[in-house]
């Protein structure tokens, strides 16, 4: 248990740097892998957009439905579904930077927005108001938004962990 709450506050230290850093700071796996290595978990890996994450056993790999969207690539969901880690791909983003993309969420009434470099990919970060879910768009290195939902943000164990999975993702590795 102090392992996990020494990682938590590494992570907390590592996300609040990069929301007071004027350089966008770089949060590796390497970083935390030591804290998610105590939890049971698997990786993940999207082929067609060359991405992968590591996702704790708590969450089911569920099946997308029509419902989803053709947009969405992944859900999982805890048993009781009281929190949730859904990815999209996003179209139709070729070519924009990501600074063009923060200035969009800003004009759009995001909050909380932060920027940093996680395992490599261009990321940010950011809320909706009245929405109790904190999003994360990486720009793969294909070119490729994906962007990842976090819910409830307002659960704060489900938001500690939340972060570890954060920092896990990463362009897709060949072993």
């Amino acid at each position: 248990m102090k392992k996990i709450l020494a990682t938590m506050l590494v992570l907390t230290l590592l996300f609040t740097f990069c929301a007071f850093a004027e350089e966008v700071p770089a949060i590796n796996w390497s970083d935390v892998e030591s804290a998610a290595a105590s939890i049971e978990g698997s990786w993940y890996v999207f082929n067609d957009i060359a991405l992968q994450h590591w996702m704790p056993s708590i969450f089911e790999n569920k099946a997308l439905t029509e419902e989803d969207g053709e947009d969405m690539l992944a859900k999982f969901e805890t048993a009781d579904g009281a929190a949730g880690i859904y990815v999209q791909y996003l179209q139709g983003n070729e070519g924009a930077t990501m600074d063009e993309t923060i200035s969009t969420l800003e004009a759009n009434g995001a909050m909380d927005i932060e920027r940093c470099t996680l395992n490599g990919l261009d990321a940010v970060s950011f809320s909706v108001p009245d929405v109790d879910a904190v999003y994360v768009v990486f720009i793969t290195e294909s070119g490729n938004y994906v962007q990842f939902i976090f819910a409830p943000a307002s659960d704060e164990g489900f938001s500690q962990l939340s972060q570890l999975i954060i920092a896990s993702v990463m362009p897709e590795t060949e072993d």
